[in-house]
């Protein structure tokens, strides 16, 4: 099951857990398990960017998870070059 660390900011939808294990093979199933156990995230999770084991994903909603994943939720970097 993949370990899955909320930010401060969501927790408000979440009665407090910060942090949680979800059985997923994806990302993809992952958000949906936490929308599905947490409705007030689901409009929340779309704008979050994931980083597992290290790593920053804008979007990666068919990136494989394992069972040791550490998955943090993080707000998604804005801007760019112009």
């Amino acid at each position: 099951m993949a370990t899955v660390h909320l930010p401060s900011g969501l927790t408000q939808h979440t009665g407090g857990v910060d942090e949680i294990t979800i059985d997923a093979p994806r990302v993809r199933e992952l958000m949906l398990a936490l929308a599905e156990r947490f409705p007030g995230l689901a409009g929340q999770l779309e704008r979050m960017a994931v980083a597992i084991d290290g790593d920053i994903y804008q979007d990666a909603p068919y990136h494989k998870l394992t069972s040791t994943s550490e998955v943090y939720l993080v707000p998604r970097i804005a801007g760019g070059k112009r």
